[in-house]
């Protein structure tokens, strides 16, 4: 597999996403990704458009899309033919063979028939640049998270960059609130706000601290991250948990996340802070 392949695989494997999920949200055919990951290019249309698809696979997986689009091949290239030996001559044989031929090739392109019409086609225009668009995101009360297709914008009050239009997934978190999430529609600058509902206080029991007992590994997790935790090859667990969820497991584990900074690691009772920085993917073995 190419460096590009490798590049948007690991990436995509990093958010949790599969092949169609991510065409899902591209709206593109599952071949073309696969084809993308696979360096397949031949079965990807004219590089015009196929670049476009790039680009777009790239902001999705959260990745800059300049340095992939340098590794896409500009035109294929088609090998040099060898080299003719010097010295040698054509058999007699063989170059009457090629004079016979050639004035075969010459009587037909003097005596066929000239066409009556010929149609030109006007070059295909190349592929438009997706259009950008702000967006801006308010809620009461302020201090929400706020997510686009699932990548992580700030909080609110929050006024994005231009961000390519189209269909996308907008979602809002807040600790004590319940999120939001729809679908939205980025064809022009949107200006968004969204009164937030507090969730009903439990009448339960106080949540209980982490145990401080050896032998334990606690992830509280404090922002949206995918988390996979291993031991000894064995899956013990992988997905994107809710924020405010805490996971603790009996030691050795190996823990990989696509957020560390999200991840906040109490380890036998210790608090060692978050497991890495914001946006960093991070493996980490705690024996």
């Amino acid at each position: 597999m190419c460096e590009l392949g490798e590049r948007l695989r690991r990436a995509r494997e990093e958010r949790g996403l599969s092949l169609k999920e991510a065409a899902s949200r591209l709206a593109l055919k599952v071949a073309v990704l696969e084809a993308l990951e696979a360096c397949r290019f031949e079965r990807l249309p004219e590089p015009a458009l196929a670049r476009g698809y790039l680009r777009r696979y790239a902001l999705l997986l959260g990745l800059d899309p300049e340095p992939l689009l340098s590794l896409y091949p500009a035109a294929p290239v088609s090998p040099l033919p060898p080299p003719r030996p010097k010295g040698r001559r054509l058999p007699w044989g063989l170059f009457l063979a090629l004079l016979l031929l050639g004035l075969g090739y010459g009587a037909y392109l003097l005596l066929r028939p000239s066409p009556a019409r010929v149609v030109e086609l006007p070059p295909e225009p190349a592929p438009k640049a997706p259009e950008r668009y702000p967006l801006r995101v308010a809620s009461e009360p302020p201090g929400a998270r706020v997510y686009l297709d699932g990548f992580y914008l700030g909080q609110t009050p929050l006024e994005a960059p231009p961000l390519e239009g189209g269909r996308r997934v907008l979602r809002l978190e807040l600790p004590g609130y319940r999120p939001v999430e729809e679908e939205i529609s980025l064809d022009r600058p949107l200006a968004l706000r969204y009164r937030l509902q507090a969730l009903p206080e439990n009448p339960g029991p106080p949540p209980q601290e982490a145990p401080a007992s050896s032998g334990k590994l606690v992830l509280k997790v404090e922002g949206r991250s995918w988390l996979r935790v291993t031991r000894g090859g064995e899956r013990l667990y992988e997905g994107i948990p809710e924020v405010g969820a805490e996971l603790a497991f009996d030691l050795p584990v190996e823990v990989r996340s696509g957020n560390p900074g999200a991840v906040r690691v109490i380890l036998e009772g210790k608090d060692l802070g978050p497991l890495g920085e914001p946006g960093k993917p991070l493996t980490r073995s705690f024996p």
